[in-house]
């Protein structure tokens, strides 16, 4: 049986295994700090009307890091 010389299956990470972690992470923190500045009305109004989405875990991950970086701005902008 031939194996493949670039692939080594013991080394090997699917990607969308080891990108996932660190935006569940990043959506966690921001979550929490939407509700400590009581914003989740924003947030969930986004993820309704721009996403269709009731939960921002059923968006895909790149969707999920756009989402991140959307509320993250707005988070800034009504903080100040």
């Amino acid at each position: 049986m031939l194996t493949s010389p670039f692939l080594h299956s013991e080394i090997y990470v699917p990607l969308h295994m080891d990108s996932a972690q660190p935006i569940t992470l990043e959506l966690d923190k921001l979550k929490d700090e939407i509700t400590r500045h009581n914003l989740t009305d924003i947030w969930d109004m986004i993820l309704l009307i721009d996403y269709q989405v009731a939960n921002v875990h059923e968006l895909s991950l790149d969707a999920q890091a756009e989402f991140c970086g959307v509320v993250s701005l707005l988070l800034k902008a009504f903080t100040k």
